[in-house]
C-alpha cells in the first residue's frame, strides 16, 4: 500500500510553493497526497493547479495591528482544530508535511491529537509564530539554515535542510512569455513581484517613477489581484498583470533585475537565477523583522541595494537603485542546475517518508 502523506501551509505563495515542490518530490516515490487548507484560498488555488486534492480546514492568522479579528480569531482557531482533527480522522495520512503559517496551526494541532508524525520547515532565520507553536508537537522540525541559540529541545528534534526551491525553476522560457507579452528585446526587463497578494505601497511607488523607469526598462509588473490600474494600460515600456501561475518562472527568467520585498521564497529563487535586485523588505512595524534579517544576508551575498519600506513613498529611492544596478547588468546569465533545485525538496521528502515508514512499522 503507498504512503499516504498530508500537506499544510498557505496565506502566500511563499509558503505554499516550496510545499508543493516537496510535495512533488513526495508524488515521484509515489506516495498518495491530501492538501490541508482553506477553500477558496490560495493554498486550494496552488494545490489544486498542482493536481492535489484538498481537505478544507478553517484558519484565521493573528492580526499584527488592532482589529476586530482579533477577538473572534482564538473562536475561529478552536473550530479550525476540531474541522482539521475530523478530516484528519477520515483521511489518516501516515505523516503531515507543514510549510508553515497560521493556516498550518490546526492541521499540526490535529495531527498531533491523532499520532501522526508531523515535519514542520522553518525558511526564516528564526520560527515564524505557527512554526513556534508547532515546533513543540513536531518529530522533526526542518530548518533553511542553521540557527543559534536554539534551546536543546528544539535542536534535538532540528534538521537543517536548506530552504525547497519550487519545482520547475530549471525549465523556464523567458521567450516564450517575451513574445506573449510583447516585450522587446531591449531594453532589459525590469520584473517588479511582491508576492501573490502584491505590495500596494510598491505599487504606488512604482508608478509614480513609471516615466523614469520605462526610459531605462520593460517593466513587468505583477501587481496583486484587484490591484491593476486601468490608466496605465497604454503606457509604452509597462505591462501589468494580476498575478501568474505556470508563467511566474518564465517571469524571473526574463528579468534582468527584480524589484520586491525579501521574503525567504523569493530570495532563495533569485539567488538560484543570479538576479540582482532592489529589495524593499517589510517593516518590523507590520512583520517581526524577518524579511529585514533576509535582506540584510542577502546583500552580503548577492548584487542588491535594500530600501527601507519607509523611505520610498515617493518612488525616488527605487528609481535611484534600480539606476545604480544598471551597471551589473548584462553579465552572463546562469541557468540553474535542475539536480540543484530538486536537491533540497527530494531531502525534505525522503525524510519525510522516512517518519511515515517508521510510524507504520510501529503500528504493525
Amino acid at each position: 500500500m503507498n504512503l499516504k502523506i498530508g500537506i499544510t501551509g498557505g496565506a502566500s505563495a511563499g509558503h505554499v510553493v516550496p510545499a508543493l515542490a516537496v510535495a512533488a518530490e513526495l508524488r515521484r516515490a509515489e506516495c498518495e497526497l491530501v492538501y490541508f487548507g482553506r477553500a477558496g484560498s490560495i493554498e486550494a488555488d496552488l494545490a489544486t493547479n498542482a493536481g492535489i486534492r484538498l481537505a478544507a480546514v478553517p484558519a484565521a492568522g493573528l492580526q499584527r495591528f488592532r482589529s476586530w479579528s482579533n477577538i473572534t480569531m482564538p473562536l475561529t482557531v478552536a473550530r479550525g482544530v476540531f474541522a482539521a482533527w475530523r478530516a484528519m480522522g477520515r483521511e489518516r495520512p501516515d505523516v503531515v508535511f507543514s510549510k508553515g503559517s497560521y493556516v498550518s496551526v490546526p492541521v499540526g494541532i490535529a495531527a498531533w491529537l491523532h499520532r501522526i508524525p508531523l515535519a514542520i520547515h522553518e525558511s526564516d532565520h528564526t520560527l515564524g509564530l505557527a512554526n513556534r507553536i508547532l515546533a513543540r508537537f513536531a518529530t522533526t522540525v526542518f530548518l533553511a539554515e542553521d540557527t543559534p541559540g536554539l534551546p536543546r529541545w528544539l535542536r534535538r528534534k532540528a534538521v537543517v535542510t536548506g530552504l525547497p526551491l519550487r519545482d520547475d525553476l530549471a525549465d523556464g522560457r523567458p521567450e516564450a512569455l517575451r513574445a506573449h507579452l510583447g516585450v522587446p528585446a531591449n531594453p532589459p526587463v525590469l520584473l517588479v513581484f511582491c508576492g501573490s497578494s502584491g505590495s500596494q505601497r510598491v505599487n504606488e511607488a512604482v508608478r509614480r517613477q513609471l516615466s523614469g523607469l520605462t526610459r531605462h526598462f520593460s517593466v513587468v509588473h505583477i501587481c496583486g489581484r484587484g490591484n491593476l490600474d486601468p490608466a496605465l494600460s497604454s503606457v509604452t515600456g509597462y505591462w501589468q498583470l494580476e498575478y501568474l501561475h505556470d508563467d511566474m518562472v518564465d517571469a524571473l527568467w526574463l528579468a534582468d533585475l527584480v524589484i520586491g520585498r525579501a521574503g525567504a521564497t523569493t530570495l532563495a529563487e533569485l539567488e538560484a537565477l543570479s538576479k540582482p535586485a532592489v529589495l524593499v523588505p517589510l517593516p518590523a512595524s507590520v512583520s517581526r523583522g524577518d524579511q529585514l534579517d533576509n535582506a540584510e544576508a542577502y546583500a552580503h551575498r548577492a548584487t542588491c541595494v535594500v530600501v527601507a519600506d519607509e523611505e520610498m513613498a515617493d518612488g525616488e529611492p527605487l528609481l535611484h537603485a534600480c539606476e545604480q544596478l544598471l551597471t551589473a547588468l548584462g553579465g552572463a546569465r546562469r541557468h540553474p542546475d535542475p539536480d540543484a533545485v530538486h536537491r533540497t525538496a527530494r531531502n525534505i521528502a525522503a525524510r519525510t517518508i522516512g517518519l511515515a515508514r517508521r510510524r507504520r512499522r510501529h503500528a504493525h
